[in-house]
């Protein structure tokens, strides 16, 4: 099994991949009422990219359900970024101040 630290890199990396793939996607779709042709290109790329962006974003709320003091509970291990991408995760819990071994496997708990 991986450790916390794994799924909040994991998550990290998907929330920023889905991110990056809706950004295009919305430049896809300005880009459609600008041009004069070539809207089934656009429209099929633009599936494409929300196809990707969706499966990033589920992939990232299934890391999710590991990041949490096993203490206590707590979700407020992970800090994130203003469009909700983890920034940095801490090794004390904020909650009950217990010690969080990252690099151990999450079943080891």
């Amino acid at each position: 099994m991986k450790s916390r630290r794994d799924y909040y890199s994991s998550r990290k990396a998907l929330m920023f991949g889905a991110f990056v793939l809706y950004a295009v996607a919305l430049f896809l779709l300005e880009l459609c009422f600008i041009v004069k042709g070539g809207y089934a290109t656009i429209v099929c790329i633009l599936s494409i990219l929300l196809m990707f962006a969706v499966i990033c974003s589920i992939l990232a709320h299934n890391n999710k359900e590991y990041l949490f003091c096993p203490k206590c509970g707590s979700k407020k291990i992970v800090k994130t970024t203003l469009f909700g991408i983890p920034a940095e995760i801490t090794c004390d819990c904020p909650d009950c101040g217990a010690k969080i071994d990252l690099d151990k496997p999450v079943n080891k708990d």
